[in-house]
């Protein structure tokens, strides 16, 4: 008995780990559905049963989501990602923004020395989204635009692990940017931190940059009543 459930584990476990494989060498991408049951069976060799079990095991990780009458979906190809966005999910958000007062340093200086057009073209796009959902009073629509603009900043850095670490951030941002209601109290206007921003990164000026984030983070945690420093 003791011989056939170590046989079984060992399947589960080669079929969790071949689904993972499929995942992280981009056959089955983020966004996209894996293929059923039955078919997974069949390609890896295993029983429904062992699949069944593999893709519980990755859901459970974070990889995979079952949509009720869909099918399951890739919703990440790194474990580890994953494991950060949920710790930074319970974080309190003092924590976060403390977080924040280095990555948006960093991620700004880098992003005015090494953007690329059409990286600048995504941070302004972003930044019009903002606006519009600004100018309509979007509470929804101007948070995600928001978080869009601080994760395509990190990812215009040309530093992959600080665009990783700002991707796993982003569920934590919005919730930061609600609790500080910066919709209530943002502007439009070109003296808004946010457009200073996009300007020193279309100029490619790096100090400038990092003074319009650190003003930026200052407005929010003037927001959330927080301490700039503890």
């Amino acid at each position: 008995m003791q011989t056939v459930r170590k046989g079984r584990v060992s399947l589960v476990e080669s079929a969790t780990d071949e689904i993972r494989g499929q995942i992280v060498n981009g056959t089955w991408p983020v966004g996209s559905r894996i293929p059923p049951e039955s078919a997974l069976s069949e390609a890896l060799g295993v029983s429904r049963a062992s699949v069944r079990e593999a893709v519980r095991s990755l859901v459970h990780s974070g990889l995979l989501e079952p949509r009720q009458g869909d099918g399951t979906f890739v919703i990440s190809d790194d474990d580890s990602a994953v494991a950060l966005r949920r710790r930074l999910e319970r974080a309190e958000l003092s924590h976060v923004t403390q977080v924040r007062q280095g990555l948006d340093v960093v991620a700004a200086r880098q992003a005015a020395k090494h953007r690329t057009d059409a990286q600048l073209a995504g941070i302004e796009a972003a930044l019009d989204r903002r606006r519009a959902a600004l100018a309509r009073h979007d509470s929804e629509a101007f948070t995600a635009a928001d978080a869009d603009f601080h994760v395509l900043v990190a990812e215009a850095s040309a530093n992959p692990v600080l665009a990783d670490i700002y991707r796993s951030l982003s569920a934590a941002l919005r919730e930061e940017l609600r609790r500080a209601a910066c919709l209530d109290t943002a502007d439009a206007d070109s003296t808004d931190p946010h457009s200073r921003l996009t300007d020193a990164i279309r100029a490619q000026d790096p100090q400038a940059a990092v003074d319009a984030a650190v003003l930026l983070l200052a407005g929010h945690v003037r927001d959330l009543a927080l301490p700039l420093d503890d």
